[in-house]
């Protein structure tokens, strides 16, 4: 799934969001943490549950196509179909895509994103007052998590802005100014509680690609 995120930004664009990170980290002392990752799960059943539909359908619509009732004819045409469907799938994300469930993907991505959050150090900062911005190619989802020192500093309604204004900039085909647009928010939102000190140091690196 690495070739998701390499479509997803290209070299330009990530330039553009590190330094985007760069400008928000001069308003405020808080850490903004852009992770844009391929996909947050294998989804392996996707690729089955592709390759049995699409088997099932064929060898139906054949065997009336050819009048026949032969079962060895319908296995033959299961098969062969079932086959090239799974590695469709496989190969073919916006195929695969189809054959996960929309909870799925929610539950998947949530998870993946509150790993990414304690394996990627973003616990460790001084004051506690990182946040995730994790960007899932595959699922089309965002999901922003705030550290615990954050609380009452990022309302939830403000977060589900940012999350649905990035979502919208990424379904437009926009994503590097979306990402840039929403770390210019989150600086906003934060400077008036953690403004910049003299002694900051940044702690996170300003682009996480997975």
């Amino acid at each position: 799934m690495r070739k998701l995120v390499d479509g997803f930004l290209s070299p330009a664009d990530r330039d553009a969001v590190v330094a985007a990170v760069g400008a928000a980290e001069k308003r405020t002392s808080a850490e903004i943490v852009p992770m844009v990752v391929g996909a947050s799960d294998d989804y392996p059943k996707a690729e089955l549950a592709c390759a049995v539909a699409v088997g099932l359908t064929a060898g139906l619509l054949l065997c009336l196509a050819f009048g026949t009732r032969n079962m060895w004819l319908f296995m033959l045409f299961f098969g062969l179909f079932a086959l090239a469907a799974f590695e469709t799938a496989k190969r073919t994300p916006a195929v695969k895509r189809l054959f996960v469930a929309r909870d799925r993907a929610l539950i998947e991505t949530k998870q993946a994103a509150q790993a990414a959050f304690f394996n990627h150090g973003l616990t460790e900062t001084k004051a506690r007052n990182a946040v995730l911005i994790y960007v899932s190619v595959f699922e089309r989802l965002v999901f922003i998590q705030p550290d615990t020192g954050l609380a009452g500093s990022l309302e939830a309604k403000a977060l589900d802005a940012v999350t649905a204004a990035l979502t919208r900039g990424i379904a437009q085909g926009r994503p590097a100014a979306a990402l840039v647009a929403s770390i210019a928010t989150l600086a906003e939102l934060l400077a008036p509680h953690f403004p910049p000190a003299d002694n900051d140091t940044d702690e996170l690196k300003n682009l996480i690609l997975l």
